[in-house]
């Protein structure tokens, strides 16, 4: 496999895998909050597994393995803290090890590394030094256990992500940072894209994307990436209409039409690193793999 930086020079578009909450949910595996999908690693992993095998046969080129709520602070809500920390780092350790076993020999393992309370509501942020803590806590683990990339993602705050790129800043992996936006030029709180995307390069960012935000959101701001930086973009949109909500759910989906329309728009604007979010599924991993290798123009 080439190293992650030849590949996003020289290669096409690296294809993200999609959503693993919506798959969870359509095999009825239980990912109530607040865990959400860590409770999965423990009752399940084998649905976990499934899911990463049917990205890779679908064309994904990368796997995010499950660590979105892999962290004692998820699970100091149903344990005591001794407990909630080992529960924490074994079901990190087992989202890398069935991310690894189906990404194989052909694909990059990324390690999720989310807002620490929840991704819709910022204001929950819980400030600079729990932060600095317990990032630096999960970028540890998934160094040790052999992600390849550390995603930072879904950040709808300039001083989380700051926080979260500062705590790993001593390990040498390819760190990629993913805003979810309010709307085309601001991020979730409020705070311009513009600023944030340039907080992320000066921090130490080998790549900058968006993900979790509306299709058509997420397109525009392609214009705002590739303006501010000379790092590689990339989205993984959302497929909901509108925001989902808590526990997952959309009402409204973007069709697989209107995401493979857009997705190629986004390639001609620069987009390097392209995948899908909330609602989708292999087949739209297969659809970005379709388009970057055939020319596929059927979409037009």
């Amino acid at each position: 496999m080439k190293a992650l930086s030849t590949r996003l020079a020289l290669g096409p578009p690296l294809i993200l895998d999609g959503a693993m909450g919506t798959q969870l949910l359509t095999k009825e595996v239980d990912v109530e909050l607040p865990l959400w999908s860590a409770s999965v690693l423990e009752s399940s992993p084998v649905a976990v597994e499934e899911t990463h095998r049917d990205y890779v046969a679908s064309g994904a080129d990368v796997l995010t393995a499950n660590t979105f709520r892999t962290t004692r602070r998820t699970f100091l809500k149903v344990s005591e803290d001794k407990m909630a920390r080992e529960r924490a780092r074994d079901t990190c350790r087992a989202a890398v090890e069935v991310a690894r076993r189906a990404a194989g020999a052909d694909c990059y393992v990324a390690g999720s590394m989310a807002p620490l309370e929840d991704c819709y509501l910022p204001e929950l942020f819980p400030g600079e030094n729990a932060a600095l803590e317990e990032f630096g806590e999960l970028g540890d683990w998934l160094v040790e256990d052999g992600a390849d990339i550390l995603l930072i993602e879904t950040m709808g705050r300039m001083d989380e992500a700051r926080c979260a790129l500062r705590s790993v800043a001593k390990h040498s992996i390819d760190k990629w940072v993913s805003f979810i936006l309010k709307d085309n030029c601001l991020i979730l709180d409020g705070s311009d894209l513009l600023q944030a995307v340039t907080m992320a390069t000066d921090e130490g960012a080998s790549a900058v994307l968006v993900n979790c935000s509306r299709l058509t959101t997420a397109l525009e701001a392609m214009d705002v990436l590739t303006e501010v930086t000379s790092l590689p973009v990339g989205l993984y949109p959302n497929l909901g209409k509108s925001m989902p909500s808590p526990d997952g759910t959309i009402e409204s989906f973007f069709s697989l039409a209107e995401f493979r329309k857009t997705m190629h728009l986004a390639i001609s604007k620069g987009a390097r690193i392209v995948g899908s979010c909330c609602g989708s599924g292999p087949e739209h991993t297969a659809a970005l793999r379709k388009m970057t290798t055939d020319q596929d123009d059927s979409f037009l």
